[in-house]
C-alpha cells in the first residue's frame, strides 16, 4: 500500500513538470485523430445553438455567409461530399516546426446560366477538435491561433 502511494506521487510530480504544448505541437498531436466538430443543434434555427459532435470527422468546416460575415455555417465534413486529397496534403506536407491550422478556399460556383453571376463563398477547413468554433470569422481565426483542448 505504501509503495503504491509513493508511485502515484511520483507520476503526478513528473506530469506537473511537463512543458506546455504550443500551437504547432497541438496541431501535430491531433493530426491523425477523429475530430469532434461544432454543428447546429437545429439546422433551420441557428439561434438554437451549437453542440460538439461525436468524434467522427477528419475535417471540420467553417463557412462565413457570403453576404454577411457575422453569420456562419459550421459542420463536420462528410468526406464523400468532395475530393479532399489536396486539402489533406496541405495539412500533412509540412516542415518539422510548421503546422497548417486552417485551409481557407474562396470558391466560385456557377449554378445558373452563364449570364447570371457566379455564387462566391469562403470555406475554411481545419483538423483539430472543435476548431470550427461557431463565432464571427475573426474570432474563428483568433481561436485557431491557440491550443485547442481535446474535449
Amino acid at each position: 500500500m505504501f509503495k503504491l502511494a509513493i508511485l502515484s506521487v511520483a507520476i503526478v510530480s513528473v506530469a506537473a513538470h511537463l512543458p506546455a504544448l504550443n500551437t504547432v505541437q497541438d496541431a501535430r498531436l491531433q493530426a491523425n485523430s477523429l475530430l469532434r466538430c461544432w454543428e447546429p443543434m437545429d439546422e433551420k434555427n441557428p439561434s438554437a445553438g451549437y453542440a460538439l459532435s461525436e468524434p467522427l470527422y477528419t475535417l471540420c468546416s467553417y463557412m462565413p455567409d457570403p453576404k454577411e460575415y457575422e453569420k456562419f455555417y459550421v459542420n463536420g465534413v462528410d468526406e464523400s461530399s468532395d475530393d479532399y486529397t489536396n486539402i489533406y496534403k496541405m495539412f500533412t506536407d509540412v516542415a518539422e516546426r510548421h503546422a497548417v491550422l486552417n485551409v481557407c478556399l474562396q470558391e466560385g460556383f456557377q449554378f445558373h446560366a452563364e449570364t447570371h453571376p457566379s455564387q462566391i463563398s469562403l470555406r475554411c477547413l481545419c483538423k483539430r477538435d472543435g476548431c470550427n468554433v461557431p463565432k464571427h470569422l475573426l474570432t474563428f481565426l483568433d481561436y485557431n491561433k491557440k491550443i485547442i483542448p481535446q474535449h
